[in-house]
This record gives structure tokens, C-alpha cells and sequence, in this order.
């Protein structure tokens, strides 16, 4: 059976080589530290509107009567219909430290960020919720793992986009949906029972292209917003998770890694060039 199915259903996919900008973000890197990934570019399917999903309880709920605010889907700018299926909004660092606040309204800072981050990427955030369009509570890329605190909107830029990534840890199977819909579905390799990768909800920081693919990180990786729970430092990083090819087809479907999501350099290519599954975009491993 092959290991990977196309599902051509909200959204048709093709193999084509890397668009410009993307070449130009995804430089080669000597090692294979999944902290020192460069970035992606700002997705560009399907469109680059902005604003975050819900309110939060900490922030005042939208008001269906306020003229900033969209009454069919509480978003404070107007999303097409067939937009809303699968929604994301992703925040772009623009500033060189975003302060990050655990409760809203307090001027608490508990984290700072840096921008770039240690790779030269650029910074990013996934969006949960928004405080109109002052605030934005976000995922953030730190232990513990589903930590959340609020940014300021002048601080980033922010794009949407429709995609989600699904590993399912038991089935040996990562899918690959666009509004919703699964685009494509392939095996995987996962963690080993003594290092798991710990369930959760996750989002894509960065992207590398390894100087050769036939390196423990194969074509292409991704780096993810989580971190072990077994490992506080891997080979030289804070061991952080990711999703990249790998060097040996012949552990894929196998628990074989120290945390990480391995696919084949063909279905990581594809994730990448094919697809063009951008940053920011959720990860839920089950």
C-alpha cells in the first residue's frame, strides 16, 4: 500500500519547486538543531486578511451592535463565508522584543520574546482569541507546554490562512487539512514510549532546509511551538519538537525518535513546496 494518500477535496494540491520568497527565507543550515530553523514565509493561501478567532473571558465579549465587529462571526473585520471553515490567525513579529502579559489589562509582563529569534527567523504567534483589535491572546512557543498570555497589536502583523496539521501518535498517521477537509494523509515515524512526545495543541515556528537531505533531519523541517517533557536539552538545543524528513525511510511507522514527527523527505517536501503549509499554522498530536 502506498504510503501516502492525496485527498482532493476543499483543496487541490501540486508538487512544483520552491516560490521565491520561500528560497530566499530557507537558507541552509550546518546543523541539525531543531532550534536554529529559519523561517516561513506569511502564508499565502488563501488570502492575508487579519484579525483573531474569539474573545476571550478576560477581555469585554464582542458586541454584535458595535460597528467594528462582524455580528455572523464576531471577528472585528468581515471573513468571506467559504473563508471561515478551518479559520487561523498568525501574529508576525515586527518589533525586536515582544513583552508578553499573562492576564489582560494588568501590564504584568511574565515573558519577553525575541525578534529574530536565534535562527534569524522571524517570530511568530499563533492567535486564539483578540481583545478587539488591541490584544491578542496567543500560544506561545515556551515550557510549560499550552502556555498562553496576551500581545499588543502594534507589536505584529497578523495574516490568516485555512490549514492544520493532525498526528494521530497511535496510528502512525499525520494529515494534512485545509478548511477543514484532510488534503493529504501519510504515515509517520514517532517517539519512542521512554521520550513521547507529549499530546497537545501546537503550532509551526519555522522552517529549515538542511544542507543535505540525507542528514537525521532529511529535506525539510519544521519547528514546533512544544517541547519535550522527557529532554530539557537536546543535542545542544532546549529540546524543542518538530516535524522533519528523515535518513531513514525504514523507521517510518515505528516508534523511533526522542519526540519528534518523522515523514518521509518526499512528504515533507511536499508539506513545504507542494502545499505550502505555513507557519503559524496549529499542529494537534492525539
Amino acid at each position: 500500500m502506498d504510503r501516502r494518500v492525496f485527498l482532493l477535496g476543499a483543496a487541490a494540491t501540486g508538487v512544483v519547486g520552491c516560490t521565491a520568497p520561500e528560497r530566499d527565507l530557507l537558507e541552509n543550515h550546518p546543523g541539525s538543531d531543531l532550534t536554529t530553523v529559519p523561517p516561513a514565509t506569511a502564508s499565502t493561501q488563501p488570502g492575508s486578511s487579519s484579525t483573531p478567532p474569539e474573545d476571550s473571558s478576560d477581555a469585554a465579549p464582542a458586541d454584535p451592535t458595535d460597528p467594528g465587529i462582524d455580528p455572523d462571526t464576531g471577528l472585528p473585520v468581515s471573513v468571506p463565508a467559504e473563508d471561515l471553515p478551518g479559520l487561523s490567525f498568525v501574529a508576525r513579529a515586527v518589533v525586536p522584543t515582544v513583552v508578553v502579559d499573562e492576564v489582560l489589562g494588568r501590564g504584568d509582563a511574565r515573558w519577553t520574546f525575541d525578534n529574530p529569534i536565534e535562527s534569524g527567523g522571524q517570530l511568530v504567534f499563533l492567535i486564539e482569541e483578540f481583545d478587539r483589535l488591541d490584544n491578542f491572546r496567543v500560544l506561545l512557543p515556551t515550557r510549560p507546554n499550552g502556555s498562553f498570555g496576551w500581545i499588543r497589536a502594534g507589536d505584529v502583523k497578523i495574516d490568516r490562512h485555512n490549514f492544520a496539521i493532525r498526528v494521530e501518535l497511535d496510528a502512525y498517521r499525520l494529515t494534512v487539512l485545509h478548511k477543514t477537509e484532510p488534503v493529504f494523509e501519510t504515515v509517520c515515524g514517532v517517539a519512542r514510549e521512554n521520550a513521547p512526545t507529549p499530546l497537545g495543541r501546537y503550532y509551526l515556528t519555522e522552517i529549515l532546509r538542511p544542507p543535505r537531505p540525507d542528514t537525521v533531519y532529511g529535506a525539510f523541517a519544521y519547528g514546533l511551538s512544544g517541547y519535550s517533557e522527557t529532554f530539557t536539552a537536546f543535542n545542544g538545543g532546549p529540546g524543542q519538537l518538530g516535524i522533519h524528513g528523515t535518513d531513514d525511510p525504514a523507521t517510518l511507522g515505528t516508534n523511533v525518535s526522542s519526540g519528534c514527527i518523522r515523514l518521509h523527505n518526499d512528504d515533507i517536501t511536499h508539506l513545504v513546496e507542494g502545499l505550502k503549509v505555513p507557519t503559524g499554522a496549529p499542529v494537534e498530536v492525539i
